[in-house]
């Protein structure tokens, strides 16, 4: 699907997920989907780092801050990498810098808040796990879909 409004999926799917209406939205693209990957990175990206580092084609990563705003768990340099590296796009439960560089890159990021402290680097994180924060369950391989209006998961592409 190409093109899509959340609203339209909430009208023509009962089998999905809304996020609750949490996160602001950063990054160069307003309108962003793709298949879900999960990482747990909680004031500390290393995991992120390691994700962002992956080719892939249009995925999102769900990045599990434990909604912490004592650091940033992506900057700039970080998006123009995933960007180049084919990822669509982020849903952060914590929060990013650089705001205003990330506004330029063609990417969509929805966190918590900005915070210009960078995270610690400690090599700790986890992959693939479920994740549930927002009123929704992140599964990996799911898909998810956001706009202006708001976040949908659903298990499977939309038609």
């Amino acid at each position: 699907m190409s093109d899509f409004f959340t609203a339209d999926i909430c009208d023509q799917y009962k089998d999905i997920q809304i996020c609750e209406s949490i996160f602001k939205s950063y990054g160069g693209k307003a309108k962003f989907q793709g298949k879900i990957r999960t990482v747990t990175a909680i004031e500390d990206n290393s995991y992120v780092k390691k994700l962002i580092d992956e080719k892939v084609n249009g995925d999102i990563m769900i990045i599990d801050g434990d909604g912490s705003k004592k650091c940033a768990l992506l900057g700039d340099n970080l998006a123009k990498k995933a960007s180049e590296n084919g990822w669509s796009g982020f849903i952060i439960y914590g929060c990013i810098r650089d705001s205003e560089i990330i506004s330029t890159i063609d990417i969509g990021i929805k966190a918590l808040d900005t915070m210009p402290l960078k995270s610690e680097k400690k090599n700790v994180g986890k992959f693939g796990k479920d994740l549930k924060f927002a009123n929704v369950i992140f599964k990996e391989g799911h898909y998810a879909y956001s706009d202006q209006d708001g976040i949908i998961i659903r298990h499977k592409e939309i038609d």
